[in-house]
């Protein structure tokens, strides 16, 4: 991932225009909602080294058929990385199930396929990123007014989990590493800031690592106390690091929910 990270430097595959983001957002509607991005060759090739490494480390079989699919243009590889970067989780659900391959794991690739994408465009909408952070966006000096919700600005993705440092609580995107706040604290997806609202940390030895559980929505976020932003596609190997939290959220009856519907917002213009 970080190869064809660094592959997409220096490429524009997107533009997007401020005015147009700020009119999304007071919408409720991500920046890259329903925007048509080319994918560039070079990523379509991950695609076979991501199924093999999967396959290695515990998909087996699954992952292979799935390889040979992709080679032989059953799954047409633009398509599932279009398909993914548009976060459209249910077609590919349907796709996956129709041809008999697990659902999960075919969307699991299509999002590590088009992370790098995703991380690239969501950098260059506030121009180019440091690896040492994620990207802010920024579409003008009302950009806090206009976001202040739970789910990425940029794709739409929950967050895999809020850093906190310097007295911030930072919101990062699972997908394409972004980082937002919100003006308050509560309930990242559904808003909650009542007295069911509260933070845990499961080992008293790490209070550094915790948990803020929702009695609502059943919805749990991790929190993790950081020095500095982990870097993409970092993320990932941080989300594993503190499944310790997961389990323990898990066990008590805590989720995360699916991806928000955007479509009960503003409908697909097209399956992407």
């Amino acid at each position: 991932m970080l190869d064809a990270s660094a592959g997409l430097e220096g490429t524009s595959t997107a533009t997007f225009a401020p005015a147009r983001i700020r009119e999304k957002w007071a919408r409720g509607l991500p920046a890259l909602r329903n925007e048509a991005i080319a994918i560039p060759a070079g990523l379509k090739e991950m695609l076979h080294p991501v199924c093999t490494a999967l396959a290695e480390c515990g998909a087996g079989e699954s992952a292979l058929h799935i390889r040979h699919a992709i080679a032989a243009r059953d799954i047409d590889a633009d398509s599932l990385l279009s398909v993914s970067l548009a976060r459209n989780q249910k077609a590919i659900r349907t796709s996956a199930l129709h041809m008999g391959f697990s659902p999960d794991l075919v969307w699991l690739i299509g999002e590590l396929g088009s992370a790098p994408l995703a991380y690239h465009l969501s950098s260059t909408v506030q121009g180019p990123a440091s690896i040492d952070a994620g990207p802010t966006i920024d579409a003008g000096p009302t950009n806090h007014d206009l976001w202040d919700r739970g789910y990425c600005p940029f794709c739409g993705s929950w967050p895999t989990f809020i850093e906190a440092h310097d007295d911030a609580h930072i919101l990062r995107c699972s997908y394409c590493a972004l980082a937002w706040s919100l003006q308050s604290h509560r309930c990242v997806y559904c808003g909650n800031a009542g007295e069911d609202f509260c933070a845990a940390a499961p080992d008293v030895n790490e209070p550094q690592r915790r948990v803020e559980l929702c009695g609502q929505c059943s919805g749990y976020t991790k929190v993790i106390d950081v020095r500095e932003p982990t870097p993409f596609p970092l993320l990932a190997i941080a989300d594993l690091a503190t499944v310790n939290l997961d389990h323990g959220a898990m066990n008590r009856g805590y989720r995360r929910p699916e991806l928000f519907d955007l479509d009960t917002i503003a409908p697909r213009t097209s399956t992407c």
